[in-house]
């Protein structure tokens, strides 16, 4: 298999016996037996490839989205907006609205709450003065005030001029003064008396009328707690019975649904247990479509079968025949390569020879100058010892 973009490749068709040559790359020359997952694939591949492209032009790149998109998405946002503010306003309108009724409201008990406070005050300033009050007279403190003493020039005052005033209260009294004095004590007395029985009777009266009221209403409580209670348990009763009732209903319907599901299950079974599938009698069977039916597909032919193995086999062709051009292109880059390195080895003993060789000229010449040295200091020495007294 070649290196190129794009290939023929075979692949399976829908009907048995027929291959048809699509367009592949070549990674996925494994997928030449399923086209939709091949389209899927490269479909992905041309929409990536168009959005490089799309980002490598300057034009499309820097000016972005169209013009008309952008506005539509504008008057969409705006639409969203200005529908989210009228709702805003409508709730604020109906917070404003119900705030004002609450106020009226409020206002209105404050308003009654004030004419009952007045009315409780003028109420008492009318018929709840200290002075309307029947023990008032015992602790009035401006009495001693309005009392007036007896004056002698009164005319109205009997008394006269004296040197000492005596009263009636301290004159002798007769004996039929002093009981008219007791009869009038003893009525006083009889009528306090009377006043405070007519009290006690009255009391014992409105008592009398309060337990009478009090055991009416625990009566008429009593009654109609127990007319309550029968009520309750007649409505149980009545309820025990519907549930009775709607049980025995649903069992019916369990039962009624049993037995059809029952009946569709032994229908199933029937139907399977005799359909051509289950009895294997053809592999698959096809429609007035040309297609295959997925219902009654048992298995493939004799003739499917060995044309997936075909497929299979051309499979496996191609890829040991890539495999068999990689191994070989390997083999050659290893040569390639161990090529290269035996020339840089040489290359490198090469460069250390000649490096040993002119280290050993440089040697040499070492020598030769170090024995000329050697020759001249004593040829110097000779001639300075020559002269020597």
């Amino acid at each position: 298999m070649t290196t190129e973009a794009a290939e023929l490749h075979l692949a399976k068709s829908c009907r048995v016996g027929v291959e048809t040559q699509v367009p592949i790359d070549c990674d996925l020359g494994h997928l030449g037996h399923d086209q939709q997952l091949a389209s899927k694939i490269l479909k992905k591949r041309r929409d990536e490839m168009a959005r490089r492209t799309r980002l490598l032009d300057p034009r499309q790149r820097v000016g972005g989205v169209p013009h008309e998109v952008i506005r539509t998405q504008m008057a969409v946002k705006q639409n969203a907006l200005d529908a989210e503010k009228a709702e805003d306003a409508f709730y604020a309108q109906s917070a404003a609205l119900q705030d004002q009724i609450l106020q009226a409201v409020e206002s209105m008990k404050a308003t009654r709450a004030r004419e009952r406070q007045m009315d409780v005050v003028d109420y008492s300033l009318a018929n709840l003065r200290k002075e309307q009050r029947r023990e008032y007279e015992l602790s009035d403190p401006d009495a001693i005030k309005r009392y007036v003493l007896p004056d002698p020039d009164d005319p109205a005052n009997p008394l006269g001029p004296s040197s000492m005033l005596k009263f009636s209260s301290e004159s002798q009294q007769t004996a039929e003064k002093k009981k008219q004095g007791r009869a009038e004590l003893k009525a006083w007395l009889a009528a306090q008396v009377q006043e405070k029985e007519d009290r006690l009777a009255y009391e014992k009266d409105l008592d009398r009328i309060h337990d009478e009221r009090a055991m009416l209403s625990a009566h008429v409580r009593a009654v109609c707690e127990d007319t309550e209670m029968q009520e309750q348990q007649d409505a149980k009763c009545e309820e025990a019975a519907e549930n009775v009732r709607l049980a025995q209903v649903a069992l019916e319907q369990r039962k009624a649904k049993k037995e059809a599901d029952d009946m569709w299950k032994q229908r199933h079974i029937d139907t399977v247990m005799n359909s051509e599938r289950m009895n294997e009698s053809c592999d698959s069977k096809v429609g007035v479509t040309g297609r295959l039916l997925k219902a009654e597909y048992k298995r493939l032919s004799l003739e499917q079968e060995q044309d997936v193995y075909n497929s299979n086999a051309r499979q496996l062709v191609s890829k040991f025949g890539m495999k068999q051009a990689q191994k070989e292109e390997d083999a050659a880059e290893a040569s390639r390569i161990n090529c290269s390195v035996a020339v840089l080895t040489a290359l490198e003993e090469e460069r250390v020879r000649q490096q040993q060789e002119r280290r050993m000229r440089i040697i040499e010449e070492n020598k030769k100058l170090a024995a000329a040295k050697r020759e001249a200091d004593k040829e110097e020495r000779k001639e300075y010892f020559k002269y020597d007294p």
